[in-house]
């Protein structure tokens, strides 16, 4: 499936990783920690995204088949009526118009 317009690339996400605190090595292993969560996230929002667009697409197949399907149906009982009908007509030697 090709990529969608709504989709985020992960090089985009920019976060302040800059600011310092008392506790410098842990407070970078943190915010080195809370980017890679931070990803992982996106990279399931991501997989999600596209599970859900395929799953619509799907289900749109799905009801078009159906619809199409409900139509073929009415189509062939029309013509199934239209028949019967010029049967009855040549049977009573009638012409009730069509």
């Amino acid at each position: 499936m090709k990529a969608h317009s709504t989709a985020v690339a992960i090089r985009d996400i920019e976060l302040d990783l800059d600011n310092e605190s008392e506790n410098g090595a842990e407070d970078v292993n943190s915010q080195v920690g809370q980017r890679n969560k931070v990803w992982e996230k996106l990279r399931c929002l991501q997989t999600d995204h596209v599970w859900i667009r395929e799953e619509l697409m799907h289900l749109h197949r799905r009801m078009v088949t159906q619809w199409l399907a409900v139509q073929r149906r009415a189509y062939q009982s029309m013509v199934q009526m239209e028949q019967l009908l010029c049967r009855l007509q040549v049977k009573y030697g009638r012409d009730w118009g069509q």
